[in-house]
């Protein structure tokens, strides 16, 4: 009779635990069903059928690629800079009459020069009885020859542009 007795309890006990699990189970499967109704939209795409995951690793992925591709143009462009301190971007013109006896400005003076201010300058004389052309190397702003005055205006013009400056603004 006792064991009888403890039977019926423990059966009381499993059927009321029981019960009690289907109705645990019933929330959760209800609240489930909730936040699949309020969150599939976001996690789901409907032109696509993409889910948010999946969207989320393509762009991370992109990211990745994009930071690649940045570094290497940022180091391009520091290769590019250095190439262009040594092109010859800073010119000095200067145009004149060297004789009074002759018509107009056909005699100059070009200066090129680098970044550093290496480079050259050509001047060209016009006379009656015909043209005469000269260059002289400059080397850090300053010729190891005589520069006549308009050769010197040219150079000075020359060292005064900033192409970086100008070109980037700073």
């Amino acid at each position: 009779m006792i064991i009888s007795q403890r039977r019926c309890i423990v059966e009381a006990i499993s059927i009321g635990l029981l019960i009690a699990l289907i109705g645990l189970s019933g929330y959760l499967w209800h609240r489930i069903i909730r936040i699949e109704r309020n969150f599939g939209s976001f996690f789901k795409s409907t032109d696509t059928k993409e889910s948010i995951m999946a969207r989320l690793n393509r762009y991370a992925d992109q990211e990745a690629d994009q930071s690649k591709r940045l570094s290497q143009l940022e180091s391009h462009t520091e290769q590019l800079q250095k190439l262009a301190e040594h092109g010859h971007s800073r010119i000095g013109f200067v145009r004149f009459n060297p004789f009074a006896d002759t018509g107009g400005d056909q005699s100059f003076c070009l200066a090129v020069l680098d970044y550093q201010g290496n480079g050259w300058v050509v001047s060209s004389i016009h006379a009656r009885t015909g043209s005469r052309v000269y260059a002289k190397q400059i080397m850090l702003g300053q010729s190891s020859h005589n520069l006549s005055d308009e050769e010197s205006t040219a150079v000075t013009k020359a060292l005064k542009q900033n192409p970086y400056k100008e070109a980037h603004g700073k």
